[in-house]
Formats: structure tokens, sequence, C-alpha cells
């Protein structure tokens, strides 16, 4: 048994020595797999038997099986040498009829001689059917075939198709303004690059087809596109592209409407028509975008306003100014009226809208700064902005109530203080003409609110402190009593006065005490100067003025190389010490009567050059006779010698009153509008305790007549010098005035008084004072019952002339103007000339006037001059008497016949006398019972020939005002020009604020305010934003604390009834010209006209011009037009006879649109909105005005939040004076969110707004508004040889203009055109990549032979696409090149792809997709059986074949020009051979083993 155990393990050794053996000699075999011996052993017991105790019987072979791993890869170079990489083996027939399939991973294959693909066996290779483009048409093996490889493929065909990819080296030349004349095929300059390839002619015979590059644009800012021209060479012809279309990236042809905006063609609307024959338009040429553009108006040439860059003029609004301006005299080139500065009309195409009339702001401005403020002006005048309007019950007045801190340091509440706004102030005069008090319901403009309300307050403080009889009042509680002054008002001046004038006044000021009137002493001369220099009215008032007089030579006034010289008359000019220059003023201003027009180049000189006029003073000095002179700076250059003497000279400037014309720009704070009553105001700036009244009565007594000057050597009075005197209504009491002889008038004056009050009481019962022409009489009672009363004088007391005659009849004395002292030296001596300057009339009571001459020759003094008039008197009969009262000439009555009347004075001796009533002489009223001063003015006289008060609205009537107030006086403390509580307005927080000056009444002063309210009259908040007086807020004062009232909406009128929002102004520096432009831009466009254009659009308008304006005012005009405005260059030389107006093109600008999130609240539904968390809060920037909007705090819907927002932002505002308007705001229900619009439109149109997250207003960005581009289709359109090119229906290029064709200039049809590339043109994006063309480009061109070149006959007709080119920056390569023309090809090649595709190429460049290799796999590779030649076929073991494609999941890919070797390892295998026969060995020791035991044992048993 263990022999033959032993044996089995010997012949298994066997079986695996030659399964190794044989692998070993397959170890070459292509596609060879290796093959393993399997053994099992064996094993015999029967059932009964204990297997623990059985031996084994040896082993048995069980089978051969094949390893299917992969073999090596090896390469080769034959085609046909496949390998398959992975899974799968190839499928082969026997023969072309066998059906059996045999599989095989042995790929060496070949072309038998019937071109069939078959193995070294020739089995024939299987494959599936494709079709062209290499689909498989079949699955399985039934569906396969023997793969027949064909020996030609094709038939000839002329190119129609050509591609052809390249790069264009980034960085190569630009050939700038190419031309193609310059192109020459064998020049490399003249071009960028080229290449060439085989196609085929409409015969298709091979030619050589060349295609050059040239470079003619690099992009830039202006154009971010390279550009190539190519030209097309076919055996040296020169081969013509096609017109193309331009096509979008979809390939879709592109249109363009009359703007040159581009349309795909299915987007053209339906109605519109889509024109064929068309101007010949490039889409290169439509590079040049345009904005859409505004109506617009420009003015011609400015000449002289701005002639170097930043020049300025002066814009003025102030009446009193207009003859100041260039509208009223051409020669002021730099300063204009600004009132009706223009007349618009705005985006009204029909015009049925009303021209709107525009002021701008006065100032100082360059052209470009004007620019801005018109436009300013423009926008504000048609805005959405609603006036004040004043309920009269809620609104009419307001309250002041200021809290005190008294003498305890409490603070006390002191009575409030009503404001009646329905009491005009001289702003609401001018608007309501019945009053304000008579208007329902008041609108007033926010500035004419403000400044009437601050006009208001002022009067309301001044009248709480002073009463206006001035019998009532709280100054002392209001702590300003010590601040009091009087405020004297003129009436309105109707015309401007164009003379400057003089006016002497008396002003009472008692210096010393400031809290009481002590009437001695106390009169101030000062003079009044209304200067009219440069048209332009100004007023001040002096303390001193000097008469000029004439030099030896005759002259006053005397312009040379050395200067300005103004001689100085008599002892006027005695304390200017020519060597002492601390007795000089700083500056003087010269005003006169200039009529002298002699001498050398001074026509006119004086009185537009000097008069009125304020100069420096360089020096005093004398001329070589003796003549002292004020040397006056000057750049004027003409020689000027001036006669006239009626100029006087003005100096040192008043500090204790002031003049000035009521209003201006600086009524309320924060005024930039002039506001004025066209009123002179006197006021003093000396502050006191006592009232204008108080002045007036204690100055109550009795007025004596004119009486002669006294300087200390008169005659003593001693006898007949009695008279009676009645005190404060009472009964007369005698008394005896003794004057000491050699006194002066004061002294007199005061010996007066002694004996007086010696007489009435023994105390100071009246005071008597010298004013300088008589002596006055005043009652010290202090009230309005004070009066003296003189009667019966006695004779010694007729040189005072206490009584003026009048205890004879009803008779006045004459007193003429103050004037000068005349003393015996150079200068101030006065000369009569015969003929000359000697006559004047007398006229004494209802008596002859007579004229009276007087003597000749040169008077020292002012008394010589009386005695030679007296004289004169005397020749002439007349009964009255010249006196000097040492200020003034005057005529007294001493024949009591009546008032005297003096005239027809000679002008230069009247000039010198100031006698008659052109120097506002007049009859003295004297000795009579006097109202005492006029007050703390009083006086006033003209000191100038001619002057009249009334001319500049200071009195009614010329008879009244020389010693009456003249206007209207009242006793103040609110100085007007800086108010103690201010009234301003927010425009940031858009509320009304009030502000104490805590300069003025702040605790350090003495009012000792430390904080006020304003409140208003209604029990709820008003229209101004004013509070309950239970509710109001209170401020401090100072500090600048502000009272701040709530947030104010303006319900009132429409300030304007035309709106338009964002008119443009710009001013060209180089053209000197200012540009008006629409609000919008565009014109009227059909619905569906243009690409965008839903609804017809109407077109931007706009048209200036300007009202006529004469003197000031502007003649209504519903055209707008009658005058001119030549600073904006606009009709500057004759009246606008038409408006002015632009005309727009392209399309309608649009809004800036800002859409809210949508919120995570339902905003339909109601929701409430807490200040307390600021969700009312909304920070807003429209148009570069940033503000924060506030809502009140409360409960809203996402509708009536929008409402509440829209009034609030359209009231912005910016610091400048630019508005917001035309802000729509509107709840978006569809998506839950708010929307805001701008009102104006274009990319300036800006929207951003911030606000609460839960209303989706958070993290916005900012929204722009747009202009439309457009292009100029005219000037676009293509021109061949200077001829203006088309296409027609057929689209050929033309230069006849095809009939029906596209018009651009036609607003009325509603047309599109095509748009075309332009031939040969290759454009490249910043990227590199390919704009255009995107298509194929059709050449073609027919060549006739040449037979002296012996070029055959050519004839051309495909299509080149340059698709997948590109322009980087690596040198010029062809990526890929096609073309689909060809000859009969035979066999090249063959291809195999890794999925089996077999394709075979021929010469003629077809590559015909032949089949798909089969590979089939099996479910059991072991269960195949080996036939040979790494041949398998299948069996019911391994199950049938399983067919796939290669490279699919369980199929490998195959490899071309590869094969696999054997998967036999030799070591491996040797290992295995020495392991077998070491087997070997031992089992054959096992035999020999057994068989020695064998012979033992049978030796044994024998």
């Amino acid at each position: 048994m263990s022999f033959y155990t032993a044996l089995t393990g010997l012949n298994g050794s066997q079986a695996d020595i030659s399964a190794t053996s044989n692998n070993i000699a397959n170890v070459a075999t292509t596609g060879y797999k290796r093959s393993r011996a399997e053994f099992g052993d064996i094993f015999a017991t029967s059932p009964l038997q204990n297997s623990s105790s059985s031996i084994g019987s040896g082993t048995i072979l069980k089978g051969i099986k094949q390893q299917f791993t992969q073999g090596n890869i090896a390469s080769s170079l034959n085609a046909l040498d496949l390998a398959i990489s992975g899974q799968g083996f190839f499928a082969l027939k026997p023969s072309a009829t066998s059906n059996q399939t045999v599989f095989t991973r042995n790929g060496a294959f070949s072309v038998n001689n019937d071109r069939f693909i078959v193995d070294s066996s020739g089995q024939f290779v299987l494959a599936l059917p494709v079709s062209a483009d290499g689909s498989v048409e079949g699955s399985t093996i039934d569906d396969a075939k023997a793969l027949k490889l064909a020996l030609e493929s094709g038939e000839a065909k002329a190119t129609e198709n050509m591609q052809l990819a390249v790069n264009l080296n980034s960085s190569s030349q630009v050939f700038e303004d190419y031309d193609i004349a310059s192109f020459r095929q064998d020049d490399p300059s003249t071009y960028t690059a080229s290449t060439s390839i085989t196609i085929f002619d409409n015969l298709g015979k091979p030619v050589i087809a060349t295609v050059y590059f040239i470079k003619t644009q690099v992009a830039s800012g202006d154009n971010n596109t390279h550009k190539y021209q190519t030209v097309f060479v076919v055996d040296g012809n020169v081969i013509e592209p096609a017109l193309s279309e331009a096509l979008d990236t979809s390939g879709e042809a592109l249109y363009i409407d009359r703007f040159g905006q581009l349309v795909k063609e299915s987007e053209v609307p339906k109605i519109a028509v889509k024109s064929i024959s068309s101007p010949l338009y490039y889409l290169d040429d439509l590079n040049t975008p345009l904005p859409s553009s505004a109506a617009s108006v420009t003015g011609t040439s400015v000449e002289g306003a701005f002639e170097e860059v930043g020049d300025t003029i002066t814009i003025v609004t102030d009446p009193l100014k207009y003859n100041s301006t260039y509208d009223a005299n051409t020669d002021n080139a730099k300063t204009f009226w600004g009132k009706d500065f223009l007349t618009v009309r705005v985006d009204d195409e029909g015009g049925d809208k009303a021209f709107t009339s525009v002021d701008i702001r006065p100032g100082s401005y360059t052209a470009e700064t004007l620019a801005s403020e018109v436009e300013r002006a423009i926008n504000n005048a048609l805005s959405d902005d609603k006036k004040v309007s004043l309920d009269p019950v809620k609104d009419g007045s307001f309250s002041i109530k200021f809290n005190q801190i008294n003498a305890d340091d409490e603070v006390v509440a002191l009575n409030a203080i009503s404001v009646n706004l329905l009491t005009d102030t001289f702003v609401t005069s001018d608007i309501f003409t019945s009053g304000i008090s008579n208007e329902a319901t008041p609108n007033l403009s926010r500035d004419e609110f403000l400044a009437h309300a601050q006009l208001r307050v002022n009067d309301a403080l001044n009248r709480a402190a002073v009463s206006a009889d001035e019998t009532s009042g709280s100054a002392s509680t209001l702590g300003v009593s010590t601040k009091l002054f009087a405020r004297n008002i003129g009436s309105s001046i109707s015309t401007i006065h164009n003379d400057t004038e003089v006016f002497d006044f008396e002003y009472y000021k008692n210096a010393s005490d400031p809290t009481t009137v002590d009437t001695t002493n106390a009169l101030n001369k000062k003079h009044l100067l209304y200067s009219y220099y440069n048209a332009s009215p100004e007023l001040k008032v002096f303390d001193n003025k000097i008469n000029v007089a004439a030099n030896a030579s005759g002259y006053t006034v005397v312009n040379d190389s050395s200067g300005l010289k103004v001689y100085l008359q008599g002892n006027d000019a005695s304390d200017l010490d020519k060597d002492d220059s601390t007795t000089w003023p700083t500056k003087v201003t010269l005003a006169g009567r200039f009529t002298d027009t002699s001498g050398t180049n001074n026509t006119s000189f004086g009185e537009t050059k000097l008069d009125g006029r304020e100069f420096t003073v360089s020096s005093v000095a004398e001329d070589t006779d003796g003549y002292k002179y004020l040397l006056l700076s000057t750049t004027d250059t003409d020689t000027v010698n001036i006669t006239d003497t009626d100029i006087q000279v003005l100096h040192t400037e008043a500090t204790d009153v002031e003049a000035f014309f009521e209003g201006g720009t600086n009524v309320f704070d924060g005024s930039t509008s002039h506001f004025g009553s066209n009123k002179i105001v006197l006021r003093e700036t000396f502050k006191h305790s006592y009232k204008n009244t108080d002045v007036i009565n204690e100055s109550r007594g009795w007025k004596g007549g004119v009486a002669s000057e006294e300087t200390g050597s008169s005659a003593a009075i001693s006898t007949n010098n009695t008279i009676d005197v009645a005190l404060d209504g009472g009964s007369a009491t005698t008394v005896t005035i003794t004057i000491d002889a050699n006194k002066t008038n004061s002294q007199i004056a005061d010996e007066i008084e002694n004996d007086i009050n010696f007489a009435l009481t023994g105390s100071d019962a009246v005071t008597v004072e010298w004013t300088g022409t008589e002596y006055k009489i005043m009652s010290n009672t202090g009230t309005s019952s004070g009066s003296i009363t003189l009667s019966n004088p006695g004779s010694g007391l007729a040189s005072l002339n206490l009584m003026d005659n009048s205890n004879k009849s009803a008779s006045s004395s004459w007193i003429g103007n103050d004037t000068s002292t005349l003393a015996n030296a150079t200068g101030k001596k006065f000369t009569v000339t015969t003929g000359t300057n000697d006559n004047m009339t007398v006229q004494v009571g209802s008596g002859t006037a007579t004229e009276i001459t007087i003597a000749a020759g040169t008077y020292t003094s002012n008394a010589n001059l009386v005695t030679a008039i007296n004289t004169a008197l005397s020749n002439a009969s007349i009964a009255a008497t010249a006196i000097w009262t040492g200020s003034a000439y005057a005529f007294k009555d001493s024949g009591n016949v009546g008032n005297i009347t003096i005239s027809s004075v000679d002008a230069s001796l009247d000039t010198h006398m100031k006698i008659s009533a052109n120097y506002g002489a007049g009859n003295s009223s004297g000795g009579a019972a006097s109202t005492g001063y006029g007050g703390i003015f009083s006086n006033f006289k003209s000191s100038l020939s001619a002057g009249d008060l009334n001319s500049i609205g200071l009195h009614g009537t010329a008879s009244t005002y020389a010693a009456e107030s003249v206007g209207t006086i009242t006793t103040d403390w609110v100085n007007e020009k800086k108010p103690p509580l201010k009234i301003a307005y927010d425009v940031e927080n858009q509320k009304f604020t009030f502000e104490g000056d805590g300069s003025i009444i702040g605790p350090s002063q003495s009012s000792k305010f430390f904080s006020f309210s304003v409140f208003g009259p209604s029990t709820t908040t008003n229209s101004i934003g004013l509070k309950s007086s239970a509710n109001a807020p209170t401020s401090l004062v100072g500090g600048g604390e502000k009272l701040s009232t709530e947030s104010v909406i303006f319900k009132g009128t429409n300030v304007s009834t035309n709106q338009a929002y964002g008119v443009t102004v710009s001013y060209n520096s180089n053209l000197n010209k200012f540009t008006i432009n629409s609000a919008t831009t565009g014109e009227k466009i059909l619905a569906d006209g243009a690409v965008g254009v839903t609804e017809t659009t109407t077109a931007s308008n706009i048209e200036v011009g300007r009202l006529a304006i004469t003197a000031g005012v502007a003649t209504a005009s519903d055209a707008g037009i009658g005058g001119s405005n030549a600073l904006l260059g606009l009709g500057t030389a004759t009246a606008v006879a038409s408006t002015a107006s632009g005309t727009a093109r392209g399309l309608a600008s649009q809004p800036a649109v800002l859409n809210g999130k949508t919120s995570n609240e339902d905003l339909s539904k109601e929701f409430f909105l807490s200040s307390a968390s600021q969700e009312n809060i909304f920070l807003m920037n429209v148009d570069g005005i940033s503000s924060p909007v506030v809502v009140p705090e409360g409960t809203y819907t996402g509708a009536t939040l929008a409402a509440a927002l829209q009034l609030r932002i359209n009231q912005m505002e910016s610091t400048t004076g630019k508005t917001v308007n035309g802000v729509k705001v509107a709840y978006d229900l569809d998506n839950n969110r708010l929307t805001f619009t701008t009102g104006t439109t274009g990319p300036k149109s800006q929207m951003f707004v911030s606000g609460a997250s839960r209303l989706g207003l958070d993290d916005l960005d900012v929204a722009s508004g747009s202009t439309p581009v457009i292009f100029d289709l005219p000037s676009s359109a293509a021109q061949i040889d200077g001829k203006n090119a088309y296409v027609n229906a057929d689209t050929e290029i033309v230069t006849v203009a095809p009939e029906d064709m596209f018009d651009p200039s036609d607003a009325t049809v509603k047309a599109y055109t095509r748009v075309f590339l332009k031939p040969g043109e290759l454009t490249f994006d910043t990227k590199g990549g390919l704009v255009s063309p995107t298509q194929r480009v059709e050449y073609k061109g027919d060549f006739p032979a040449d037979i002296e070149t012996g070029k055959d006959a050519l004839s051309i007709d495909l299509d080149l696409s340059f698709a997948d080119s590109t322009q980087l920056a690596s040198p010029f390569s062809v990526t890929s090149v096609s073309q689909d023309g060809q000859t009969v090809g035979r066999l090249d090649g063959l291809d195999i792809d890794a999925s089996g595709l077999v394709r075979a190429n021929y010469t003629n460049g077809d590559n015909v997709a032949l089949g798909r290799l089969v590979i089939s796999n099996f479910n059991n590779q072991n269960g195949l059986k080996q036939i040979g030649n790494a041949t398998y076929v299948e069996t019911s073991v391994s199950g049938t074949a399983i067919v796939g494609e290669a490279g699919a999941d369980g199929f490998g890919t195959i490899l071309s020009g590869s094969l696999e070797r054997s998967n036999v390892d030799i070591t491996e295998e040797l290992v295995s051979l020495i392991t077998a026969q070491r087997n070997f060995q031992a089992n054959a020791k096992s035999i020999e083993t057994n068989s020695t035991i064998t012979q033992a044992i049978i030796n044994i048993r024998s």
C-alpha cells in the first residue's frame, strides 16, 4: 500500500514538472497565460473503520488551471499590434465562414491579402460596425464582422469649409493707420504673421492658401480690444471676404436701433420694422459710445466779467444797489443783479408750463462758483418744496420764557414774552398787500418765515423792555435798563437817490452819566453821509467835517502826479497840523456837488471818482502859497483841477451812532438771501438808561430866537432886564436877568439859568443852554407837562433875542446851516467877487423880495462878512439884520414886519454861508414854547446844496424835518445785527432752533438769564414744531446750546408750480461760456422705437430767458423773455426776442432705485418703531446730500412709513443750500420691502439708505442712476472712397442709397437694422479670447488662367472659421487647422484608440471609422478551453462571452502599437521546477524504501 502511495506522489511530481516546463517553454509566447497543476489527496476508509487510525493513499492530479493575470506590455511599431490593458479577450473567427468564435489575448495582428485584419493563424479579427462618427451600431458577437480595410476613400471635392485656429503673439508690433495698399505677400515687414494650408479648388485640385495677420490695434482705455486684419491669399490671389453680420454669443444676428443699441433679432419688437437696406454700419465703428444728452442752452462768450482764471464778480439783490450793476449801467462790468436772474422752463416739450423766474443769492463768485449757485437756484426754484403754512390759531404766536438767576442765586421764571407772528414786518408787507393778519392761512417760504420770525422776536423783546409809547416796560426786570438806545427809522425809499448827500444833525448823549438826562451841553453835532459812490448807496455817520476852499489858482481839488490834493476851508482844518501826523485823520470821505468839468481830462471826474468815495490820508501839507491841503492816496492818473466849492471832507467815523439800511443778508442766523425794507436806520451804539421821551420831556421849554456869537467881549446887561417866566403852566414870575460884561454865549446861558432858578424856586427848576444859534430855557420837570413861557422882555435883553420879536407880532428869524469859521490866514478867508458871488434875495414878511449886493472884498472873519451884509441890507432899505451865531449865519426881523425868507443866493456864496433852503436853512421858529429836542436825534439839515431828506426816506415833508425827528423813533435794546435770541433752521434735523447769546443775556450779563423755553399757544405741537407750555423743552443760554423744536413738515403751498429735478450748470473756462442742461436726457421716442422703450417718451427740453428789469423790478412776461443776461451770455447785445432752448439726443436718463431687502416681518401689517432703539432714524444720502431722517415714534405699516419717509427725505438740504427733491418712497407688497427712487436721473443721481435690519434696510449698497449710452449713427456709417456705403437687401455693399432704407434720423419710424463686422478683421478681448467673427466667413473668387505665368484658372468658394484662435503672450502658432476639400485618398495608415475604434487614414485626409474591436470577457475565465496559440474557446464552465467596449467597466483598454507578453515569471518557474524535482526525488526514495522493506518482509517470510 505504501508503495502505491509513493507512486502517486511520483506521478504528481511528474505532472507538476510538466506544467512548469510548459510555462517555461511559453515564456516568450504573446498573450500566453501560465498554467498551474493543482492536486488533491487520496483517502479511502470504510464506514465502520475508525478514521483516526486510517492512513491516506497518496495524491491525485485534479487539473491544470490557467493564470489570467496581466502580462507585461511591450511597445512595437506596428499599429496592429494590440494589447489589452485590463480584463478581456479579442474575438476572432477561424475562417470567414466559420460560426465558431475564439478568444485570445494575443494581439499580434496583421492584414492578409484580402485586406482583412487577422492573427498569426489567419483567424479574422472581429469588430462591431460603427457609424461615420464612430458610434457603435451593434452589441453582440453575432453583430460583429471581420474587419476589412479599403484601399481608397472619397471623391475629389472642393474645399467648402476651412477652420484655422492660431495663437497670435500679444506683444507683436502694431501697424497703426494700416492701409491694405502697404501689404505685400513677399515682405514679412508688412504683416505680423502668416500660415499656409493646402485646400482644393472647385475642381478638387490642391492649391496653397495663406492667411496673413496684421495687428492694427492694441487694447487701450478707449477701446479694450485687440484687432488684426487678415488677408486670405490662394495661389497668389487675394480673396476678399463677404460681408458678415455681427452675432451675439449664441450665434443670433444682432440688430441696432436708431441709437446704435444692439438687440438680438429675436428681441426686435414685433411691431417694429426690421430694415434690410440701410447705411453700412460696422460693429467696430460703434466703439465710441456717447451718453445720451440733455437739452442745453449755451450762452455766448462772456466778455469782461471773467477775463482771467479766478476773477470774481459780485451779485447783489438789494434794490438800493441796483444802479451799481451791469444791468443798470454797462460800465459796471463786475457787479450784476441777482433778482429775476433768469427764467427757465424745463422738460416741457409742449410749452404748457409757465416760465419760472429764478433769483440767485448775493455774494462774490468766480465763474465756477457762479455756475454752482445758478444750478442750486434753478433746482430750488423748480423744487417740490413747500412753504410754511401758519394756522392763525395754533401758529399765529409763540411765547418765550426766560429763567433768571436772582440775587440769591436762585433760578426764577420771568413772565413769558409773546411773539405775534400775525403782525407785519417789512418781510410780510412785501408779500401780503392787505397784511398778514388778513390772510386765512399765511404761506411763507422757509427763509421768509425765519426772517419774519426773527424780526418779530426782536420787536417782542424790545417792547417787553420798553413799550412803543415808552410809558411802560420791564427793562429792569429783564436786566437791560442800562442797554437802551434810540433807533430811528425812515420810510421806504421808493426811488434810488443818485446823489451823495450829507445831513447834519444833533445827537443827544449824556456820556458822563448814561443813567439820566442832563440837557446841559449834551448835544453833539453829527454828520450822516449817504454815499452814492459807484452807484451803490452806503451810509455812515461822522463826527467831523471840513469844508473845502480854493487855492491861489481857484482850485479846490487837484489831482496830479503827486496825488489827490483837497484844499481845506477856514478854521475847520485848524486842528490838522501838517507836522504832526497824530492830528491827521486816517481816512476821509469826500462829498459834494461836483459840476466843474473844466480843466484837463476831468469830465465827470469829481462826480464819478470822488463823490462819496473814501480815501486814505497820506499827509497834511501846504502849498507854496500857504494853502493847507489833504494829500490823499489814489491810483487815478487823470490830471484834474476842480473849482467846485460845495464839497466837504468827512472824517472820524462815529463810534456812538451808526446808520444802515434796514435788513440785509443777516436778518436771521444762517440767512443767505437779502431781505430789506429800503429804509434808513439811524441808531445809537452808545447804551444808556434814559429813553427818547426822557430826552424830549427833559428839554421841554422855550426856544429863543437866533442870537449873535459872543466870544468874551459882550456888553453887560443891567437895565431894562426883566422878563416874565411861567414854569410848567404856572403863573408868570418876573425875573431880573443880569449879565456881566465880557461873557461868552455859554456863560451868558449860565447866568440866565441862575437868575431864573433863583427867582422861581430857588432850586434847579430850569436849565438854560446855548445851542450854538439860540438860547433854550428848559423845564427840569422831566415829564410831558414840563413847559416854559416867556413874556414881556425888557429892552435890555434884546441882544439875547429870547422872544424873537414875538412880543410885537408873529415873526421869525431865518437860520442857516452850520458853516466854516473864517480867519485872517491863508485858506481861511472868504473872497466876494463882483458879479460872481455877491448877491442874494431877502424878503421880510409879505414885502418885496429884494436882491442885495455884498461889497467885493476878502473877509477875514464871519463878523466882517455880516457887517458887509448888513450894509447891503441897509442900502436896500430892508428891515432885517444879519448875525453870526458862532456856527451859522442868520437874519432876524428888525422892524416887526414878518418872517424873513432868503433865496436866490449866488452858489459860491451859498456854499460858504449855507443860508438858502438848499442847505436846510429856514425860519428858526424861535421865540416860542418848545416841545423840546426832537428826541435823541434832532435838527436835521442838509450840508450840501439842495439836499433833501425826503429823497432818502427820512421824512414826509421838507418843511418839517429841520427840527423834528426824521422818522419813527423807538427806544430799543436788541441789536438787530446781533440779536440776543436767534431763530434758525437746522437743515440736518429739519427743526427750527432758538439760541440765546450768552455774551448779551447770559448769566454773567446784567440780564442773568440762565435758560429759556419757547412754546406755542396750542396744547399740541404746532406746525412749526413748538410744543405746549407744559411740554416745552428748555435750553441753557450761551455755550452754543440751542433749543430745538420738533421736526417740521412743511405743508403749505408749493414753492414752485413747476417741478423739474436735476438741472445742471457748467462753465467752460476755455470758451468762457456757461451751459445750462435740462434735468433729463433723451428725445421723443415712440413706443418700441428703440431698445427698452415700451412707452412713448417725451423729449428733454430746456428754455432759458430773462424778464425785462427796470430799476430792479421785473416786468412779467408769459414768454419768460424781455431782458438779457450778460453774465451768462444770454442776449447780451439786445433784449432776448425768444427763449433760447436746446435739443437733446438719445434716451431718457434713469433715476437711482434702491431696493431694501425683503423684511422678515410682514410690513403690510402694523408695526411699532421705537425711538429708544433708534428704529425711527434712517441715515440717508441722496445725490451727495447726507442727513439723518427721523420719523416720529409710533405705529406704521409699510405704506404709511414710506409716506412719512418721503415727506422728510424731500426736505433734506445741504449746508450750501442744495435741496433734495422728487424722491419717491414706496412699499413693495409683492417683495415685502421698501423702495427708494431719486427724483433726479443720470449717473450723478445716487441713493443710500441705512435703517433698521427688521425693515430690510441694513447693509445696503449705494444705488446710482444712469444715462443710456448711444452711438451717433450718421457719423458711424462706413464710407468707400469718400462715398457713403450702404447694404442692400442682398447684403451687398453699394454706394447708392437703396429705397426704403433705414434712416436713423427719422424719429417717426420704428425701425431696426443689421450691423456687420469689418471684412477680414479679427477682434480679441483683453484675455486673449476671440470676440469676432464667431461664425464662418465666406471667401469667394474666380480668377482666369494666366497664359504668361502658366497659372491655371482658379475658382474658390469656401467658408473660413477662426474659432478657437487666441492672442496670448506666446509665439505665433497654429493650434488647429482643417478643411473639408479633398482628392481621392489612398490608404495611408490606421489609428486604433483605447476604445478599440479602428480608423483608416487616407492620403486625402479622410479618416474613416471601420469598426470597434470586439472585447469579450467571461464569468469564469478558467472555464475556457485552450486550443493553442494563446487561443481559447468558451465552454459551459466558462459561460457565454460577455461583449463590451474597451475601457468600459469590467473591460480593459486597448493599446495600439503594443503587445502583451506572457505572464510567466521565469524565476518563479525555475524555483517551482526545483521544488517539483525534489518532490520527485523524495517520492522515488519512498518507493525505494518501500521496496527494501517489502523485500525484507518477503525475505523474513520466506
